[in-house]
């Protein structure tokens, strides 16, 4: 069984990244080509599969399909056994994730990542907002995301994009005549149609309506639910989707009141949500990029490190979830010297505490850090 943590605040098994195996869940949608290729294994999942949850504790919502024991939970190397990471934070939450995490957070993550790979459009979609949530779910968490767009390409000759928010002049009551007559076609031309382009990071509240693309390829940070309420009832083969899975329990009126009626011009919808990165530039020529948290949302941070050589970073008392992007290279901490490579994903312990990412010169390398609200991602450290 696992051990208890005594007085030494020193335990080896905090002291490095924990490598966190992959998780690959269902949706009614089809995808996940570029998340085979970012592994190099072409075709093993096909289209079946389109995401992959990252250091996740959040158990994913599938009626419709048959039942996978622990589906969206992640697990990961301890001791030299496989261990679900949910059970590691109930077992050591302080060591896990930090006193200051635990005051604020208890044993809870706060945080979901996901990897996307979209190969036909998702559907229009609307997450719940914290007060939405409360109302009709009995939770503390919305589902505010936010997007980091890694790649795009052409699907069947269709060119990637994304459906954002409402355009000027529409309102509720057209929204839900659209819904009650199952008008698609009003639908989209309710909303902002937009070219995503890799390096871009999209905000999407709580009641902001949107829909992924066929071709995009991205990294989403997120509130740790999967709250996804729809407003068309089949999936692209024209099969019904369960009712759970358009309204999530609260019904046709309350996914209505679900949306938030805000109407943006095309500018203002890129002003408010298409996110300008907080940049610093290190000496060796590795960047440092904030790409969203406050002041856009308190939800979570998450900040790019792409490594020429070496970057220190300092902790702030609290836990990270590390993805690498792209290339190969290490983590080094008072635990040891961990290998990274492009694919992998770790969970890095609040009692890791201090650590450099170095490259191993031959290649980009790029290191995602995902971080949960209450915990502000500190810049790098220079000489």
């Amino acid at each position: 069984g696992l051990r208890t943590v005594t007085e030494n605040p020193f335990v080896p098994e905090f002291g490095v990244p924990l490598k966190v195996e992959p998780m690959r869940v269902r949706r009614t949608y089809s995808g996940g080509m570029g998340i085979d290729h970012w592994h190099n294994e072409a075709g093993r999942f096909g289209l079946e599969r389109p995401e992959e949850w990252l250091a996740s504790v959040t158990p994913a919502i599938n009626p419709g399909f048959a039942k996978e024991e622990g589906e969206g939970l992640s697990r990961v190397e301890w001791q030299g056994k496989s261990l679900v990471l949910k059970d590691l934070l109930t077992q050591f939450p302080q060591e896990m994730l930090g006193d200051e995490h635990c005051k604020n957070l208890g044993g809870e993550l706060g945080i979901l990542a996901k990897m996307i790979d979209s190969a036909e459009r998702l559907s229009i979609q609307v997450h719940p907002d914290k007060e939405f949530s409360r109302k009709y779910f009995h939770s503390d968490y919305g589902k505010t995301e936010c997007w980091y767009i890694l790649q795009t390409r052409e699907v069947q000759e269709q060119e990637p994009y994304l459906l954002m928010g409402f355009r000027p002049g529409v309102t509720r009551e057209r929204w839900q005549h659209c819904y009650e007559t199952q008008d698609i076609r009003g639908m989209i031309d309710c909303m902002h149609k937009v070219t995503p382009k890799a390096g871009e990071v999209w905000l999407i509240d709580g009641g902001f309506p949107h829909a992924i693309g066929p071709g995009c390829c991205l990294i989403e940070l997120q509130e740790p639910t999967d709250y996804t309420l729809r407003t068309e009832k089949t999936r692209s083969d024209g099969s019904l989707l369960p009712e759970q899975l358009i309204h999530q329990g609260a019904g046709e009126e309350g996914l209505m009141e679900c949306f938030h009626y805000d109407t943006l011009e095309e500018e203002q919808l890129r002003r408010l949500h298409c996110l300008e990165p907080e940049c610093r530039a290190c000496r060796d020529g590795s960047v440092w990029k904030k790409l969203v948290g406050v002041p856009y949302t308190q939800c979570f941070s998450m900040v790019s490190v792409q490594v020429k050589e070496r970057v220190d970073l300092p902790s702030n008392g609290g836990f990270q979830v590390a993805v690498v992007v792209k290339g190969e290279g290490r983590i080094l901490s008072r635990g040891g010297d961990t290998v990274l490579r492009q694919g992998e994903h770790f969970f890095l312990p609040a009692r890791m505490g201090d650590f450099s990412l170095c490259s191993n010169g031959k290649e980009p390398f790029e290191v995602l850090l995902c971080y949960p609200p209450h915990s502000m991602p500190v810049p790098p450290q220079e000489d």
